[in-house]
């Protein structure tokens, strides 16, 4: 299971950040995000070759906002 944002996800070996995000609501492929897992910041230039692995913890934080 992984942890996204407190809700739980089931983890599935190969799981991508496109996948957790499409799975959370996000409707493009690759949200202006931040990305932190297990407290770590995942840089945008990481995260497609990123192994996230079970019981991982991830935090996606917005940083776009509107006015």
């Amino acid at each position: 299971m992984l942890k996204v944002n407190g809700k739980m996800l089931e983890w599935k070996a190969g799981i991508t950040f496109p996948e957790i995000y499409r799975q959370i609501g996000y409707t493009i492929r690759s949200p202006r995000v931040l990305v932190r897992v297990d407290g770590e910041t995942v840089a945008k230039k990481d995260r497609d070759s990123y192994e996230i692995k079970d019981e991982s913890v991830i935090e996606i934080i917005n940083t776009l906002c509107g006015g």
